[in-house]
């Protein structure tokens, strides 16, 4: 009952909005500049390797930054960075078990990424769907030892310090990303987007291509 009370409100509610909107046109979008904060939510994932292997991450909240140019009421490019630290469990299954038992551990997931971003708005209004497309490069850092530790020490001005780094296995590729949203130009300096995309990271894990699901939430500047 409340469900068809919400859709039943919710429905026609956003009916009005988009067909007020559209009779508006977009605020001051073509040749502007817009600086964007973005908290990206990624739905939690698995990957099955060899012989029952597998690692599943954990879902986890990220954020980013980024610019973007209105090339016109349409198209917009820019560029962004985005981070975020997720916990993960994986399950080593050895090439030979009766030897090696297989094991499972849990761990936290370091992703770092640089895009090159593209938008297409679809209406000269204030609110307009849109897709999104994305090319850039990601660096997964599973923070697992590679090798041994090594201490160096430095002098600053309140003393000597000295700490111990560990290499740790991490992978680098080119990721690509396409979704599709709303924007909201709620006025002519401030701008909200809302967007689900599909993303892939060109690396090999346990014989798959490690792939997510990102819901985003873009708060942005237009200068």
């Amino acid at each position: 009952m409340l469900k068809k009370a919400v859709t039943g409100f919710i429905l026609p509610l956003g009916t009005l909005l988009l067909a007020a909107a559209a009779q508006a046109e977009g605020v001051g979008r073509a040749f502007s500049s817009e600086l964007v904060f973005r908290t990206n939510y990624v739905e939690s994932v698995t990957l099955d390797g060899k012989k029952g292997s597998n690692l599943e991450t954990d879902d986890d909240i990220g954020f980013g930054i980024g610019f973007m140019y209105n090339l016109d009421r349409h198209w917009a490019f820019g560029g962004s960075f985005d981070w975020f630290d997720t916990d993960y469990e994986a399950t080593v299954v050895p090439e030979n078990v009766n030897i090696d038992p297989s094991f499972t551990y849990r761990n936290t997931l370091e992703s770092l990424s640089f895009n090159f971003d593209a938008n297409y708005y679809f209406l000269d209004s204030n609110i307009t769907p849109y897709v999104t497309a994305s090319l850039g490069w990601t660096n997964l850092d599973s923070n697992v030892a590679s090798g041994p530790g090594y201490q160096y020490c430095w002098w600053s001005y309140w003393g000597y310090y000295c700490t111990v780094s560990v290499p740790t296995v991490n992978e680098s590729g080119f990721n690509y990303k396409l979704g599709g949203g709303v924007m909201w130009e709620v006025s002519r300096y401030f701008i909200v987007r809302g967007s689900v995309s599909y993303s892939e990271v060109d690396i090999d894990i346990g014989g798959e291509t490690p792939y997510s699901t990102v819901w985003r939430l873009e708060l942005a500047s237009r200068l």
